[in-house]
């Protein structure tokens, strides 16, 4: 999968992804949809792109869309939906078009790394191939039109997800978001809006999408983003010089008990990775890679687990990720 992958600035940078936010001329928006109208959505998008895989998310249980969800291939917010929905994607997983979410239509386009470039080729390639055959809501003046109207004009939000230890360690995140916030970009938690920097991994986007095309806003996300990968390795190395054997001992417990363990929440897992992901990139662990970090979060992710080996309770889950992590991370 992708998001196992190392990319581009991978030390700092988990992940790229462009989201196309796209509705129906002819169709309502949001809640005044009825269920013939999803359904028309659905199959005016998977005759307008027949070369990506249909889902049928109401045919899935509950664990199988939160799996889903847990891998950035679908938001929250349609795996908790109770309306007909569908996704379309290619067999890499890294093109994903989300059908009646909040929109219409949610074009997803991913990478490993810092590749926001490739990820806005790629969304508009999906987006050129549906205008080829269905009438997209556009408004001379305003844009894109969405149901939120935060999204209209470009309907584009572009973010990368960014491992940010040192900064976090340091105290300086929140100055860190305030500054952003008045350039107007917003950081959010690995789960998007509303959630927590879980492992100190942060998600940084842009809030503006009108008066600004897709291309300006790329590049000045892009700066922003190679500004705040300067400042992490800087401070990461001040930190290492100024406490080597306080972090040394910090990181190397960490690693401890996240390959003996016996059970592991979630919660404290996200936690302990951080610190073996920092220890890697400092050379102080040199017996595991990032790939293979990568691989190991996202077996041990809670919904992934519950699917995979039919782990039905929070106890039965916690064992099962001990054991995951002993498997993937620990030397033969």
């Amino acid at each position: 999968m992708w998001y196992e992958k190392f990319g581009p600035m991978g030390d700092i940078v988990l992940s790229s992804r462009v989201r196309l936010a796209r509705n129906i001329e002819e169709i309502p928006f949001g809640t005044k949809m009825t269920d013939n109208d999803r359904s028309l959505v659905i199959d005016k998008c998977k005759t307008a792109l027949p070369h990506l895989k249909f889902i049928d998310l109401q045919k899935m249980e509950s664990i199988e869309k939160l799996a889903l969800s847990e891998c950035h291939l679908i938001s929250p917010e349609i795996a908790n939906s109770t309306h007909i929905c569908g996704l379309l994607t290619n067999d890499s997983c890294n093109l994903c078009v989300m059908l009646n979410e909040e929109d219409h239509i949610r074009i997803q386009a991913m990478c490993e790394g810092f590749d926001l470039e490739s990820c806005l080729k790629a969304a508009n390639d999906i987006d050129d191939k549906l205008e080829e055959t269905v009438n997209i809501a556009f408004d001379s003046r305003f844009g894109y039109l969405t149901c939120c109207p935060t999204n209209t004009g470009t309907g584009m939000r572009a973010s990368v997800m960014l491992h940010l230890p040192a900064l976090s360690e340091s105290g300086d995140m929140e100055q860190l978001i305030r500054s952003l916030s008045k350039l107007g970009f917003t950081v959010r938690g690995i789960y998007g809006e509303g959630s927590q920097a879980l492992g100190n991994i942060y998600q940084i986007s842009n809030q503006v999408t009108l008066g600004i095309s897709e291309e300006e806003t790329i590049q000045k996300l892009k700066q922003v983003i190679n500004e705040v990968i300067e400042k992490e390795r800087s401070v990461s190395r001040m930190t290492f010089e100024n406490n080597k054997l306080y972090l040394e001992d910090k990181i190397m417990r960490a690693k401890g008990l996240i390959t003996n363990a016996r059970i592991m929440s979630s919660s404290e897992a996200m936690n302990l990775l951080s610190y073996v992901r920092w220890g890697i990139n400092l050379g102080i662990i040199n017996d595991i890679n990032l790939e293979t970090l990568s691989e190991a979060l996202y077996q041990s992710l809670p919904a992934n687990i519950a699917k995979k080996y039919n782990s039905a309770t929070p106890t039965e889950r916690d064992l099962k990720r001990s054991e995951i992590f002993r498997r993937v991370l620990v030397t033969k």
